[in-house]
């Protein structure tokens, strides 16, 4: 397989880029609720310069001792779509996160 270096609008539709590098992060699974980072509200932007995507995102607590697994995740799932070559994660906590933040999907499948 060849790693020749592409240009990002190869893997993803001009003008969409950072919705769909979003999307890919939809495979982040918070192993402890079951559900994806994205619908849990978790991530709160995606932005891309060049071939390096910059994700800022939370934990549901800033105790939560699975900050660097998602951070892993979250790099693993965006590099092996092959649209980007790096991830910048940072972790904030505010504002902190809270179940409102949750998609309305996910909210429902909580029975809330």
């Amino acid at each position: 397989m060849s790693r020749d270096l592409l240009s990002v609008t190869r893997f993803l539709a001009p003008g969409t880029e950072t919705a769909q590098l979003r999307e890919e992060l939809r495979s982040v699974i918070d192993p402890e609720l079951g559900i994806d980072i994205v619908s849990l509200g978790l991530v709160y932007g995606v932005e891309l310069n060049g071939r390096v995507a910059a994700v800022v995102m939370t934990t549901t607590t800033p105790a939560c001792p699975l900050g660097e697994y998602l951070t892993d995740e979250v790099r693993r799932v965006l590099v092996e779509s092959g649209a980007v070559d790096r991830v910048e994660v940072v972790i904030t906590h505010a504002p902190a996160w809270s179940a409102d933040m949750m998609s309305a999907e996910t909210k429902q499948a909580f029975g809330w």
